[in-house]
C-alpha cells in the first residue's frame, strides 16, 4: 500500500527509464558510426574510381605518342585522391591489331573512424577503368568524299606505317583499283543521309563536313567519281579533312553502293578540276589523327586502321566489353 508522500516508487521507475534510455542509445550510436564510416569509404571509393578513369584515358593517349603511359598512371590517380593511405595500382596493356587496351586497377585500406567500436578499424575499397585506343569507328564532320582502299597511294601510306608525307596525285579517272568493282572513278561522292545528294548538298558538305555521326562499317549510296567540275573542291585547298574509306563497291550510277570500312585524314594539297577528265586530280597527302571526338573501333569490328585513331572508355569497375 502506497502513502501520500511515498517516493520511492517513482525514484526507482524514473532510475528504470534512464537505464534503458542509455541502452538504447549504444545500438543507435553504433548504427550512426557505421553510416559514418561507409559514408567515408563510400567517398574514398569514389575518389579511386575518378582516377582510375582519368589514368587508364590518359595512359592510352601517352600510349599513342610514343610514351609510357602506365608509368604514369600512379601518380595521376594520387592527384584525384584527398585519402593519407597508400594506394596500389596496377596496369596491364594488350595489344590486338592496331588497338590498344590500357586496364588500371587501384585499391587502398582507409582507416574507419568509428570502426574500433565495432572491431574493424580499415575498410577495403577498390576501382578498376580500362581504355581502349583504336581505329576510329564513328564520326562526325566527314566530307563526302570517299577513297578506294586498294589505291596504290593509300596502301604505300599504310605500308610506311601511317609516316609517308609524301604527296599523291589521285586521278578522277580510275587507273584499275579493285574495290571499285565496275564503277568508274577513283573518288566516290557519298550520300549520307540517304538524301536527294543534290551538288548543293555535296557543296555544304564539302566545305563544311557532314553535321551528324557516321558509324562504321556501314553500306551506303553514292555516286562514282566526283560528278560535276561545278563542285568547288578548290576550297578544301591547304585544309586537313578526314574521309571515308571503301573497301567494297556495287552498281553503277546514282544506284551505286559502297562498303565504308575506315576513315583517312589527309590535306589537300592541289585540286584540278577543269580541262580533260584524263587530267584531272588531287594532290593529297595523308596525315596521322587522333581525337577524342570519336569512338574507337572493336578489334573484331570489321574497321580497317588508315591513321585516325579514337580513344576512350570501354570498362567501369568490370561494367563494358574492351575485348
Amino acid at each position: 500500500m502506497r502513502f501520500r508522500g511515498d517516493t520511492t516508487t517513482g525514484r526507482t521507475d524514473r532510475g528504470s527509464v534512464a537505464v534503458l534510455g542509455v541502452l538504447a542509445m549504444v545500438p543507435l550510436v553504433g548504427l550512426l558510426a557505421v553510416v559514418a564510416d561507409l559514408g567515408t569509404a563510400h567517398a574514398r571509393r569514389l575518389e579511386l574510381q575518378t582516377g582510375t578513369e582519368a589514368a587508364a584515358l590518359a595512359a592510352v593517349r601517352l600510349d599513342a605518342s610514343g610514351g609510357d603511359g602506365c608509368a604514369a598512371v600512379a601518380s595521376l590517380i594520387e592527384t584525384n585522391r584527398t585519402s593519407t593511405s597508400s594506394a596500389t595500382v596496377d596496369c596491364t596493356r594488350v595489344t590486338s591489331g592496331a588497338t590498344r587496351t590500357v586496364t588500371v586497377t587501384a585499391g587502398s585500406s582507409e582507416p574507419l573512424t568509428f570502426g574500433a567500436i565495432l572491431g574493424r578499424d580499415t575498410a577495403d575499397v577498390t576501382a578498376s577503368a580500362a581504355a581502349r585506343l583504336g581505329p576510329a569507328s564513328s564520326m562526325t564532320s566527314l566530307r563526302p568524299l570517299a577513297i578506294c582502299a586498294d589505291h596504290p597511294a593509300l596502301r604505300a601510306w599504310a605500308t610506311s606505317g601511317f609516316t609517308d608525307d609524301t604527296v599523291r596525285r589521285i586521278d578522277v579517272e580510275s587507273d584499275g583499283t579493285t574495290c571499285g568493282g565496275d564503277l568508274p572513278g577513283n573518288w566516290a561522292m557519298i550520300d549520307f543521309d540517304g538524301g536527294s545528294n543534290s551538288n548543293a548538298e555535296l557543296q555544304d558538305r564539302i566545305v563544311d563536313g557532314y553535321d551528324a555521326e557516321l558509324r562504321l562499317p556501314s553500306t551506303l549510296d553514292g555516286d562514282p567519281g566526283i560528278p560535276t567540275p561545278a563542285l568547288d573542291i578548290d576550297v578544301l585547298i591547304g585544309s586537313t579533312i578526314t574521309i571515308p574509306v571503301f573497301s567494297a563497291a556495287r552498281n553503277g550510277g546514282a544506284g551505286a553502293e559502297y562498303d565504308l570500312t575506315g576513315i583517312v585524314a589527309l590535306e589537300v594539297v592541289d585540286v584540278t578540276m577543269t580541262g580533260a577528265a584524263s587530267g584531272r586530280h588531287l594532290d593529297v597527302r595523308f596525315t596521322t589523327l587522333t581525337t577524342p571526338d570519336a569512338a574507337p573501333a572493336d578489334p573484331a569490328g570489321g574497321v580497317t586502321a588508315w591513321g585516325v585513331t579514337a580513344w576512350g572508355v570501354c570498362a567501369l569497375d568490370g561494367r563494358g566489353t574492351c575485348a
